[in-house]
């Protein structure tokens, strides 16, 4: 039985995505983890579609899985409706198309799952599997990564806000001279999606030099000023190294 986070790749955008997030994870997880806590049930497990493994998601009702593929690639259709069929697990479902266009509006997500729609920009292998590293990180705890989120966050709030919803995904990055004006601006270029937003997850990363608590807070409460009184909220806050970029955010839209 393997538990935590399980990527699942569909078709040929999916495996391109595997071969990324391989490649990436694969650098980073020795010095991902917090003493005593780099075990098997913390890690992010890949799989191909259809399974090579047996019994690969037995028994763990706390898990996550990140599915991504071309949402025209009949293998991520297929794989939509295998694992709804077949496991008890949320699943946070990544669909792509660069050649021909998604229309959101024809597909619907099942009760357990969130279908998110990157930008377009977004849709390269690389920046799949980089969202999908994300996601990762932001459902572990502070005390088990060393890029954990300050705040308590798990499965089971993901689900609450996402179940059977559609979500959008958008991101920027900033070196650390501009973080300030340029997230503004993200916000700006934002603000009619946010105005009217359903819910909202917005995840701050920064290196150490660059990021502390006040500033998160004061991000955060420019990004409140735009969000509808009932809007449903999250916030989490990541560390980045200093080879990545100074500032990121990552913002997830339910519309």
């Amino acid at each position: 039985m393997q538990e935590g986070v399980h990527f699942v790749g569909t078709g040929n955008d999916g495996n391109r995505t595997i071969i990324e997030l391989s490649r990436i994870y694969e650098g980073l997880r020795d010095g991902l983890f917090n003493e005593g806590h780099g075990k098997p049930k913390n890690h992010l497990h890949i799989h191909s579609f259809p399974f090579a493994e047996t019994g690969c998601f037995d028994g763990n009702y706390d898990s996550i899985i990140i599915l991504a593929g071309a949402v025209h690639d009949p293998c991520w259709k297929e794989a939509r409706k295998t694992l709804n069929e077949s496991r008890p697990y949320f699943m946070l479902t990544i669909g792509i198309d660069s050649q021909r266009g998604i229309d959101t509006d024809s597909l619907q997500p099942f009760p357990d799952e969130c279908l998110i729609f990157p930008d377009p920009s977004l849709f390269d292998p690389v920046e799949v599997a980089q969202l999908a590293l994300k996601i990762f990180f932001i459902h572990m705890s502070w005390n088990v990564s060393v890029r954990g989120s300050l705040i308590g966050y798990d499965p089971a709030d993901t689900k609450a806000m996402f179940a059977g919803k559609v979500t959008q995904s958008r991101q920027m990055t900033s070196d650390k001279e501009h973080y300030r004006q340029n997230f503004s601006k993200f916000l700006s270029e934002n603000k009619a999606d946010l105005s009217r937003a359903q819910g909202i997850l917005m995840s701050f990363w920064g290196q150490d030099d660059v990021l502390s608590v006040p500033k998160v807070k004061e991000l955060w409460e420019e990004t409140v000023r735009l969000l509808l009184p009932d809007t449903h909220q999250l916030i989490t806050y990541h560390v980045l190294e200093e080879e990545e970029p100074a500032f990121m955010a990552t913002l997830f839209l339910v519309l």
